[in-house]
């Protein structure tokens, strides 16, 4: 990568996508938890309960972590988003700049 612009545009999109995909998953959480029946820990003992038993969905470890690779998936889908956003936009304004 000798281009530092498009270097810096991979950095900037990635972060910002990681950061704007958290940040919209836990305001849903926050304001559609009463229409939604439920937030993300709900789902997560649901599916730590469902794939370990109830004695595991009880377990606090077992459901943070089943949390924090959810939000971990998430963050990086939008990082992955965010990267090929900015990219795009890095070229179409280095196109437009010629």
């Amino acid at each position: 990568m000798a281009d530092k612009g498009l270097k810096k545009a991979i950095i900037i999109g990635a972060a910002l996508g990681a950061v704007l995909t958290l940040g919209v998953a836990l305001s849903m959480d926050y304001f559609l938890s009463s229409s939604l029946q439920g937030t993300w820990r709900d789902a997560a003992v649901k599916d730590v309960t469902k794939m370990f038993g109830p004695s595991c969905g009880q377990n606090w470890f077992a459901v943070t972590l089943v949390l924090v690779f959810v939000m971990a998936f998430l963050a990086g889908f939008g990082a992955i988003l965010g990267t090929v956003g900015a990219v795009i936009i890095n070229r179409f304004f280095k196109f437009l700049l010629k």
